[in-house]
């Protein structure tokens, strides 16, 4: 590497590190399940199906203003619910006994619009940076369920840690953390015939990052080995996450799901069932417990070792590119690799660690044994076109060989390229005891 590039990586790391000092989270939410046996959950669905048609109309609304070159507002959606109430052409604006959810219900409108309206512009700007044409916003399932945002006037917090909504028959929802003083809204999700109370809360911190010492934890996210885990701290012993019981709770998933959707397309039966609702949720459940474990699992890693900065390895869009075989595919695309990597960035920057996410773009094609840098110089191809032998020298899954012909766990280094791919001098005192045997961790979720 020129003394130039290396001088401009550095800064580039360091720039990355400044910025992401600077996240805070102001607010954190906190979510509650309400199954069918609530006393409250016939409440909750009537509601729902009311924010849904007040959805509904006010994106008719929009859409038909628009298709006359007019363009409405939340303020002129508002305004025109309003005057159609007291001129009695349509009484919705009323249907939820409180102003406020409807309101939530146009401004959610509002912002759908806006998005698509900054998609198409960026669209027409650079086509290259969408997978396709950005689309109007679409209607909901007439009759179906939407979200209610309750905002902090109509949601009120009580003693003892109470949230209630007085005009859904006096809803409450007990908090995990008695001790918060105000609460941002409430959000009320309908999802696989349960509905997941989601209260946002103000915390009422700061977060004080630690500062750069030198000590780095690269992450490579995979299939088999979920999370691989390496530093270039000396005598720390590589980690990799388990995989499998996740991978296999998506496969009996999937193996069920079709099973039951195959046997009610022979029979003639809706596909919307209480069976493959419970089936959704299970598997849904299943991979956030996975999710905040592993995620927990990593943080405690990185903080008893003094691991101040973590690395993930991203690549942008390999899922909609994906062309692996059709097994693999449905393994790869069901687990829900950015949800796990926005969860260890959450609980990171919570305890003070910086998390950087970077692509890991010939990770794993180069060596590092053999302190090759992770470009497409010392890439397959480049190795190909030079005659160098082999091309390639992943042997299989998890081994790869460098060119001294050491062996060395594959996703171990590709997680210790990811290091050095962001920061440039994170092995400037050599790679002499760096840990390359990785020890295995099943996780209980």
């Amino acid at each position: 590497m020129g003394q130039r590039t290396y001088r401009n990586k550095l800064r580039r790391y360091q720039r990355l590190r400044q910025n992401q000092t600077e996240q805070q989270y102001e607010y954190l939410t906190e979510r509650h399940v309400i199954c069918p046996s609530h006393p409250k959950y016939a409440v909750l669905d009537h509601f729902s199906h009311l924010a849904n048609n007040v959805y509904n109309q006010g994106l008719y609304r929009a859409r038909q203003a628009l298709f006359k070159g007019e363009w409405l507002s939340y303020q002129k959606l508002d305004a025109s619910l309003k005057k159609s109430k007291r001129q009695k052409d349509s009484m919705i604006y009323g249907s939820m006994s409180n102003v406020h959810l409807v309101q939530q219900q146009l401004k959610l409108v509002a912002r759908s619009m806006d998005s698509w309206n900054k998609a198409r512009k960026a669209y027409a700007k650079n086509p290259g940076k969408f997978t396709g044409r950005p689309k109007l916003p679409r209607y909901r399932t007439k009759g179906g369920l939407s979200t209610i945002i309750v905002d902090n006037q109509t949601a009120k917090l009580r003693k003892n840690g109470y949230v209630e909504i007085p005009c859904m028959d006096k809803f409450k929802v007990k908090l995990a953390h008695p001790e918060t003083t105000a609460i941002q809204e409430v959000r009320i999700v309908p999802q696989n015939r349960r509905f997941i109370v989601e209260v946002v809360y103000k915390t009422n911190r700061v977060t004080q990052y630690k500062p750069d010492n030198g000590r780095y934890l690269g992450i490579d996210p995979g299939v088999n080995n979920a999370f691989t885990l390496a530093t270039n701290v000396p005598g720390i012993t590589p980690v990799i996450i388990n995989g499998k019981p996740v991978k296999s709770v998506n496969q009996f998933y999937n193996k069920q799901r079709a099973r039951l959707t195959s046997l009610y397309a022979r029979l003639g039966q809706s596909r919307v069932s209480h069976r493959l609702a419970r089936l959704d949720f299970y598997r849904n459940q299943k991979m956030s417990r996975f999710a905040h474990e592993a995620s927990k699992r990593i943080v405690d890693f990185a903080l008893s070792h003094g691991l101040n900065t973590i690395i993930i390895g991203k690549n942008k869009g390999q899922k909609q590119r994906s062309r692996m075989n059709k097994q693999n595919n449905q393994n790869f695309i069901g687990i829900p690799h950015q949800v796990m990597i926005n969860l260890i960035k959450y609980k990171a920057n919570l305890a003070g660690i910086v998390v950087i996410q970077h692509s890991e773009a010939y990770t794993s094609q180069t060596s590092f044994l053999d302190r090759e840098e992770p470009i497409r110089a010392n890439g397959d191809q480049a190795r190909k076109r030079k005659g160098l032998s082999p091309a390639k020298r992943r042997l299989k899954r998890g081994l790869y060989r460098a060119d001294t012909g050491q062996q060395i766990n594959a996703d171990v280094n590709g997680a210790l390229q990811i290091i050095k791919k962001v920061v440039p001098n994170a092995f400037a005192d050599g790679i002499a005891g760096i840990g390359l045997c990785p020890v295995k961790w099943s996780l209980q979720f």
